[in-house]
């Protein structure tokens, strides 16, 4: 099912940020810092942002997940 909001173009970054904070907030605390996650490909030591693993390098997988990275 597709859902369609329409809102004035001067409330739309309003609207989403309304949208996003509404969906994060049905998440677990875990889940949500997942959600939340960036990877940062410059880091020595980098963090999954799926299951929260530190590894170094930049493999095309996390070792320890298998999300895919690259």
């Amino acid at each position: 099912m597709t859902l369609a909001l329409a809102v004035a173009g001067a409330d739309a970054t309003r609207a989403a940020t309304a949208i996003q904070e509404a969906f994060l907030g049905e998440l677990e605390p875990a889940a949500r810092a997942c959600a939340e996650a960036t990877l940062d490909l410059d880091a020595e030591e980098k963090v999954c942002p799926a299951c929260s693993a530190r590894f170094a390098g930049l493999p095309s997988r996390c070792p320890a997940c298998g999300l895919r990275i690259a």
